[in-house]
């Protein structure tokens, strides 16, 4: 019999208002009710335990009041009657319960089995199932709730949650403080986005799906612009050099930074460039940085400039032969950079604007005509400091406030980034807690730069990029996440661009 879930999970994810909303037409194009959705949802949890979770034999169920309790409580009377032992405790009164959730609860309480209204002592589980709000939660978690799921977090059993972890609002992917810390969570029918990006990631643990039979159905009638681009599909988008192509044709990186005593950055993002495939990569970096960005790289042109007021010609001589323009690895946010910073608006091609050029663009009313920034969480705090109605808990109102400010694509960086470039937005899934590590964004800077000079289009390169960067770092850091380093991912970049 085939495995009711799976962790091949699709490629585009929805608001928790758009699976409420459809889930009950999804079911019925698909020949079901939502009775029969929440009986699927109970035998694909179910067959979880029945592959995966085999040796469970104590296993505490946590129910709410909603649909989400319903699917635990018909979860509890699987596991019964499997022989396993099972303790449910109602966090909420069954008297809240209604329709099918309450016949759930009447079915468990025909079948013999006690529902707890508290937490039983000096008691251990195996695993604790979690079902109380699911897509439901917004808010905060009451202080009863936060010592229950603290009571979970610090337990030693596995802990799996139902749908959605209780504390994650499932549309914008805000976590509330004490939140339910799930080891696995079985999400049903469409992904929902909040559960990809950002802190979610980690309260969510290592997410499966289980389609219920509707999964097709529910695509078919609700159209998301937001894609989570699988392996397999990243993988075709790579860039295939033609036999007799040569250097001129790969495309031409410029990169602008490195100031004074700052020399790593802007070597690292070059380095990106040539390892993802640029044909030629210029650097024009502070004159004292000239022999040691080019130490051990000579394919690297170097080009040292002191006081840029004197160098505008030949600035702009290599601006014209470029063909992106990455400002801001090791820029620095004195005179020196902010002169190099005003010239990059002069130049033509699509600017890849990170780090130090992020925050002077903050501060500038200047603007791009074609751009990619890469800004992480405290970056775009600074960026959106003028748009009051920005949500900063909220990923996706980031992503879409800096994408409409700037008029830019940009990528949000962090766990599960986001790629937006205006009404399209994917979610990465790719990357390590080990990139938390010094280079990494000029790393990424460099790739962006250089898939685009090959001549990809800014969105899809950038998505790609930020894919084969995550990836390279889940690979480098097999051998430990602690202790990589930004220059360890090269070698991997280059195997996965192929």
């Amino acid at each position: 019999m085939a495995v009711k879930y799976t962790a091949n999970l699709p490629q585009f994810a929805y608001t928790a208002q758009q699976v409420r909303d459809n889930e009950a037409s999804a079911a019925q194009l698909a020949g079901l009710n939502l009775s029969q959705l929440m009986i699927c949802a109970a035998d694909a949890l179910f067959d979880l335990f029945d592959h995966e979770l085999v040796n469970a034999e104590h296993i505490l169920i946590l129910a709410g009041k909603g649909n989400n309790a319903g699917d635990a409580y018909l979860l509890a009377e699987l596991l019964h009657r499997a022989g396993r032992k099972v303790t449910i405790v109602a966090v909420f009164s069954p008297s809240l319960l209604a329709d099918d959730a309450l016949r759930a609860y009447q079915r468990v309480y025909a079948a013999g089995l006690n529902v707890l209204s508290e937490l039983p002592k000096q008691h251990s589980f195996d695993v604790i199932v979690e079902g109380v709000f699911g897509i439901g939660f917004s808010g905060e978690l009451s202080g009863s709730l936060k010592n229950i799921f603290a009571y979970c977090n610090k337990n030693t059993a596995l802990r799996l949650s139902i749908d959605v972890p209780s504390g994650i609002e499932a549309s914008t992917g805000s976590v509330a403080d004490g939140a339910f810390l799930a080891d696995i969570t079985l999400t049903f029918i469409a992904l929902k986005q909040g559960m990809l990006t950002g802190s979610a990631k980690h309260v969510c643990g290592k997410l499966l799906f289980a389609p219920l039979g509707v999964a097709e159905a529910f695509s078919k009638i609700v159209n998301s612009a937001v894609s989570y681009v699988s392996h397999s599909a990243f993988m075709v988008m790579r860039l295939r050099r033609a036999h007799d192509c040569y250097k001129n044709q790969c495309g031409h990186v410029l990169l602008v930074g490195g100031n004074k005593g700052m020399a790593g950055a802007i070597r690292l993002a070059s380095e990106a460039c040539l390892r993802s495939g640029a044909g030629l990569v210029s650097v024009l970096t502070h004159t004292d940085n000239v022999a040691m960005v080019q130490q051990g790289r000579y394919e690297l042109m170097v080009h040292g400039v002191e006081t840029v007021e004197s160098s505008c010609k030949y600035i702009g001589a290599l601006f014209a032969k470029a063909d992106v323009l990455v400002i801001g690895p090791g820029l620095g946010q004195d005179s020196w950079a902010k002169a190099l910073f005003d010239k990059s608006f002069n130049f033509d091609g699509i600017v890849v604007c990170d780090a130090d050029a992020l925050n002077l663009l903050a501060l500038s009313s200047l603007r791009y005509k074609q751009a990619v920034m890469t800004p992480h969480m405290g970056e775009a705090r600074r960026l959106l400091t003028k748009s009051n109605t920005v949500d900063m808990s909220n990923r996706f109102d980031v992503a879409a406030h800096l994408q409409r400010d700037y008029d830019t694509t940009v990528v949000v960086k962090g766990p599960g980034s986001l790629v937006c470039q205006q009404t399209r937005m994917n979610i990465n899934r790719s990357g390590s807690s080990a990139m938390a590590s010094a280079g990494m964004g000029d790393v990424l800077s460099g790739i962006i730069a250089s898939l685009i000079a090959q001549g990809m289009e800014k969105f899809a390169a950038t998505s790609l990029a930020v894919y084969i960067h995550g990836l390279a770092a889940e690979r480098a850091a097999v051998e430990g996440e602690k202790g990589l380093l930004a220059g360890d991912l090269f070698n991997h970049i280059r195997d996965l661009l192929g």
